[in-house]
């Protein structure tokens, strides 16, 4: 158990410290070998090595070169994105990682290995931003909403998908785009759906396979009358979520097909895809409107300004103890073997610490608490940040021992990789090794994708192709 500390205040911003993968093309990808070719183990494996030299896996948290004397404010990213995003104390926006359709925001389709401005927000003020697989939402000083990339489901809550007539042309916007909102404060992205909260209402906008979107259905319908073919309607416009309109939404977060909801009366709601229990309801089904959490009630409530966070088939939130302080709940499967929690349980290994910033990948999970950072799950780039002798996986929370005494302001996880935000005077942070890729920007690699998450078992939404906008290589 670790004694609860005061807060260091940082005025001036805070300094990224990065963990995981470099190698943005086959982060969560697995690379099969030309049809009809022989293996040639020991070819590939010099293949690997050439590569693995020029995208390295970071073990520890590593200083960004390119970020060195930048302070930032936030730093986000999303349980299916394999993109970074990070907001600096002037409102300016950096994007780097994964670009194949736009999702980085920079008017192209180039992976950024490093972190990039996006130079379509430079008169903004971005106060918070959010990835999804192939998309980002940002919120700004000002109320505004905008959003870019992969827009076929509806994600960018632009109010319409731009139809096509060529088989798998996309709906693509290589800029940020306004959304019709106002007064927003928070956004948060799933795979292919987004949420905002605006005027203390929740408005949704994308994929409703899974009633993620929390509007009473999944806008499933048969396409053809001689035989059996169900699509599920985008929903391109972010409207409000109707069986919420009465209250006010403090906090929100999006798993890769659900999401959670905390408003101002102490309650916290799930919805969307439910298997492996994720929603907290103790059965293993899809809720297409919010339900609430029963769990939270009487002496357990949760606050209007809790933590909340979730992933691929998990869920996080910070509860009140009824004045005896707070405690990190979860439910869903967070190991990848033993038996999934149907209902909220306590963490054992959170408690007693002061928890301030919580953050889910597909498959593991990262802690900002008193001096210390924490993470544990399923990781295969090295974004628990043990080191080159620490474990590659925790079924456990453990310290990242590189960043221990040290105050972490926030984190952030998405595929492959994790954040931490942390105290710039810290003596031990001018002490982490710093890093910058010098490989050029690139394409993106035809890899065939292996699911980083598990999204559910029905079949992949079929929406309306649209037209794809032209990249322009910078």
């Amino acid at each position: 158990m670790a004694a609860a500390v005061e807060e260091k205040e940082v005025s001036k911003g805070y300094t990224l410290c990065y963990t995981g993968g470099t190698d943005w093309a086959r982060i969560g990808r697995s690379i099969a070998p030309p049809k009809g070719s022989k293996k040639d183990v020991a070819k590939d494996e010099k293949e690997k090595e050439a590569r693995d030299k020029l995208y390295p896996n970071l073990l520890i948290p590593t200083r960004l070169k390119t970020l060195a004397g930048v302070r930032l404010l936030f730093v986000a990213a999303g349980p299916a994105a394999v993109h970074c995003i990070a907001g600096d104390v002037d409102g300016r926006l950096f994007t780097w990682g994964r670009n194949e359709k736009g999702q980085l925001g920079h008017g192209d389709l180039l992976n950024r290995n490093n972190p990039t401005i996006v130079e379509g927000l430079k008169d903004k003020f971005v106060t918070i931003a959010s990835g999804g697989r192939h998309h980002t939402v940002a919120v700004t000083q000002n109320g505004e909403a905008w959003s870019w990339g992969l827009n076929t489901q509806g994600q960018l809550g632009l109010g319409s998908i731009k139809k096509g007539t060529g088989k798998g042309v996309d709906d693509i916007h290589l800029e940020p785009a306004k959304a019709p909102l106002q007064g927003a404060t928070l956004c948060a992205a799933g795979m292919d759906f987004s949420m905002w909260i605006a005027g203390g209402k929740l408005c949704s906008a994308g994929n409703p396979q899974f009633g993620q979107l929390g509007t009473g259905t999944d806008g499933s319908y048969n396409a053809k009358e001689s035989s059996i073919s169900i699509v599920y309607e985008p929903q391109p416009a972010p409207k409000v979520v109707a069986s919420l309109s009465d209250k006010t939404i403090t906090r929100v977060a999006c798993g890769v097909n659900h999401t959670i909801v905390v408003d101002d009366a102490g309650s916290c709601y799930t919805f969307g895809s439910g298997g492996y229990g994720r929603l907290g309801h103790k059965v293993q089904q899809d809720e297409k409107a919010p339900r609430r959490v029963e769990e939270f009630k009487g002496r357990i409530t949760i606050p209007a300004d809790s933590l909340v966070a979730a992933g691929s088939t998990s869920t996080f939130c910070l509860a009140s103890m009824g004045g005896q302080g707070t405690q990190v709940y979860f439910w869903g499967k967070v190991k990848t073997s033993g038996d999934s929690m149907m209902a909220p349980l306590a963490c054992p290994d959170l408690t007693g610490w002061a928890v301030r910033s919580i953050a889910c990948g597909p498959q593991h999970f990262a802690v900002a608490a008193d001096k210390s950072a924490i993470t544990w799950g399923h990781a295969t780039n090295g974004e628990l940040g043990y080191g080159p002798n620490g474990k590659k996986s925790s079924a456990n929370a453990a310290k990242v021992l590189a960043l221990d005494e040290v105050h972490t302001h926030s984190v952030a996880a998405g595929v492959g990789f994790t954040m931490f935000l942390v105290d710039p005077e810290a003596p031990k942070v001018a002490k982490l090794p710093e890093w910058e890729s010098t490989v050029p920007e690139a394409e993106p690699d035809e890899a065939e994708p292996a699911e980083a998450a598990k999204s559910g078992k029905r079949k992949a939404p079929a929406a309306a192709p649209a037209a794809k906008k032209a990249a322009k290589k910078k």
